[in-house]
């Protein structure tokens, strides 16, 4: 019998598609020096990064990105324009990680890998809105029995995801620094309907 799987997560996942260049690796290099330190590895102070002049090409480029996934993905008639509001840099060291966590006030979040290796970096989901009260060994893992789902990352690559999805980094192998810049979005324009007294107008 077929079984349908009802209610999917979306993962864009894309290339940028050229070389960084070397004013913009500068800057991304220099934000190392001014960080904090956050619950398993590093993040920049500044959290408008793709508002520096210097990356305002990558801000294009990822706003394509976002564009993109708002055709493909959410397809609304809603007159909105999508918009990348804050941005900031992630460093994460061998041995260090990224909590699991998800985005507030955001609707779409993403992840543009500046250096990382497919063979030892990744990012992980985990299954939203599980409340599981009994627990079975699988024996063969699949779509419907999972909790989580990993995908390896490298350089250049692009993901983007609903904000809410819950997202984190295992512990990092490999003798590489791993830079991922991430990025949150939502969108100007006007939602709901007047009549039904749902209307909201975001400027």
């Amino acid at each position: 019998m077929p079984i349908h799987p009802i209610f999917p997560q979306p993962i864009y996942f894309s290339k940028l598609e050229r070389a960084l260049t070397t004013e913009e690796l500068k800057m991304i290099d220099a934000y190392k020096a001014k960080t904090y330190k956050n619950e398993g590895n590093t993040t920049s102070n500044d959290n408008y990064i793709l508002e520096n002049k210097t990356l305002k090409n990558l801000k294009k480029d990822l706003h394509t990105k976002v564009m993109d996934y708002f055709n493909e993905v959410v397809c609304t008639s809603n007159s909105i324009i999508p918009s990348i509001t804050q941005s900031w840099i992630n460093y994460t060291e061998t041995n260090q990680f990224h909590h699991r966590h998800f985005h507030n006030n955001s609707y779409v979040s993403g992840v543009f890998y500046i250096d990382a290796q497919k063979e030892v970096d990744s990012i992980t989901f985990y299954k939203p809105n599980v409340n599981e009260t009994i627990k079975l060994n699988v024996t063969k893992h699949n779509p419907f029995n999972s909790m989580s789902c990993s995908f390896p990352v490298e350089t250049g690559n692009i993901f983007l995801f609903r904000s809410s999805l819950i997202h984190g980094v295992n512990k990092k192998k490999g003798t590489n620094t791993r830079i991922s810049l991430s990025f949150n979005v939502f969108f100007k324009g006007t939602i709901g309907d007047a009549k039904e007294s749902t209307e909201l107008t975001l400027k």
